[in-house]
């Protein structure tokens, strides 16, 4: 005798092993591709010749009171000289710093020039205000320098921090380089006896290793 087929019963389909291959292949190719993860510290080189250009933000206190100074800079830096042009909003030169092994000297528009064998000390004097030259030859490009002076870098992850010579440093943003991450933007903090609390907002635009 016949028997029926139950009709509520799902109708099986089979498929060959290579069509199922085939098919795992082009759903995998399909994927987004996996979140690449920014570049390991070890992955970055430390440029001993490099120009830097960006814009600052200075806070600082000068007779009790607070004062602002935005502005943006040029930075060119070899392994025995450093130039660094500080400018206004309106690119007026502010100031101009150089620094060789035999020493340092800064020149301010209709002042003549003044000469020191320590900068930080002759910037605090002139400007009011604290420009860590000697720690951003390694800061700008991440790096920090342990007691015996060896350099090392840092991680590039957003808002990671340090202390270091006296100054409170995060790393608040990064962007994509060349061939590793860069520090896009630095805040830089610290407590002085002539400016008070001190704040640096570096926003760095242009990276150019020579």
């Amino acid at each position: 005798m016949h028997q029926a087929s139950n009709a509520g019963s799902p109708h099986l389909i089979r498929y060959s092993p290579v069509f199922l291959l085939l098919l795992c292949l082009w759903l995998s190719g399909c994927a987004s591709p996996p979140h690449r993860a920014a570049g390991s510290a070890s992955e970055r080189s430390y440029h001993s010749n490099i120009q830097i250009s960006g814009r600052i933000l200075v806070r600082y206190q000068q007779n009790g009171k607070p004062q602002s100074l935005p502005g943006s800079f040029e930075w060119q830096q070899t392994p025995d000289s450093l130039t660094i042009a500080l400018l206004s909003q309106l690119g007026q030169t502010i100031a101009t710093i150089n620094q060789t092994a035999s020493g340092a000297s800064l020149q301010q528009a209709g002042q003549e020039t003044r000469y020191a064998s320590d900068l930080d000390s002759l910037l605090t004097e002139s400007l009011g205000w604290s420009l860590p030259v000697s720690g951003l030859r390694d800061w700008l490009q991440a790096y920090s320098r342990n007691p015996q002076g060896q350099r090392t870098a840092l991680a590039a992850q957003d808002n990671i921090e340090i202390d270091t010579d006296g100054w409170h440093l995060r790393y608040a943003t990064w962007e994509a380089g060349a061939d590793s991450p860069r520090p896009k933007r630095i805040d830089l903090q610290r407590s002085t006896v002539q400016a008070g609390e001190l704040s640096l907002r570096i926003a760095i635009d242009q990276w150019t290793p020579q």
